[in-house]
């Protein structure tokens, strides 16, 4: 039995699904040096949100400051993009040569050899949940969506999460008209847009506690 389900680090949720560790998603095939990578190939981009409670407790701050030493990160006005690892002779290689792999619906074949700054091969993310995005909380692959046979089970899901990405946009529009009266970026001067984002208070989503979905492996049936 396998199950999808609402987890809470200090507040912050994200989706869990139990199988993860029985990968067997095409996007979690990895060709680079990262192995075992599930599907963190993906570059994160942290908005001023995340950056917000980061810079709130001296943990976050840990963390923050480690993405900014990142050699690949690009700090932009409002977002930092943490660059990971590609692998591009491979990648190269890869496409000159007749051994492709099927990869189904996915046309970006360049995620084979990419992976996350911060995963770390057969063990995951090295960030906390209360400091990854919410692309990383919230993102369930295509196999898992596939394997809910009940899909009425997992509207609230699918509801809910969009519910919280319209308010982290909102949020986000807020922090960045504040810095904008200051006239302040994360490019201009990083600090002093850093100290503003601390100073204000920290807005809290009270995301529901989602009832779990089963899902049927063969042993048992989905409610």
């Amino acid at each position: 039995m396998e199950m999808v389900y609402v987890d809470f680090d200090h507040g912050i949720p994200r989706y869990v699904y139990t199988g993860c560790i029985n990968c067997s998603s095409v996007m979690g095939i990895s060709m680079c040096s990262i192995t075992n990578r599930g599907c963190c190939y993906y570059y994160p981009k942290y908005t001023l949100l995340d950056i917000q409670r980061m810079a709130k407790t001296l943990e976050g701050i840990k963390y923050l400051n480690a993405i900014m030493k990142l050699p690949g990160k690009e700090v932009k006005s409002y977002q930092i993009l943490a660059k990971g690892y590609f692998d591009q002779q491979g990648y190269n290689d890869y496409m000159t040569g007749k051994n492709r792999i099927n990869a189904g619906n996915i046309r970006d074949h360049s995620i084979f050899f990419k992976a996350c700054p911060f995963v770390k091969s057969g063990y995951g993310c090295s960030l906390p949940p209360r400091y990854r995005t919410y692309v990383c909380n919230f993102f369930l692959c295509d196999e898992v969506i596939q394997k809910i046979q009940t899909k009425d089970c997992f509207e609230p899901y699918i509801k809910e999460r969009e519910r919280y990405v319209r308010w982290i946009e909102w949020e986000n529009i807020s922090l960045k008209e504040v810095l904008f009266q200051y006239k302040v970026d994360l490019v201009n001067n990083f600090e002093s847009a850093i100290k503003i984002l601390q100073d204000i208070p920290l807005d809290v989503y009270e995301f529901p506690r989602l009832h779990p979905v089963v899902i049927d492996t063969g042993s048992s049936r989905g409610a």
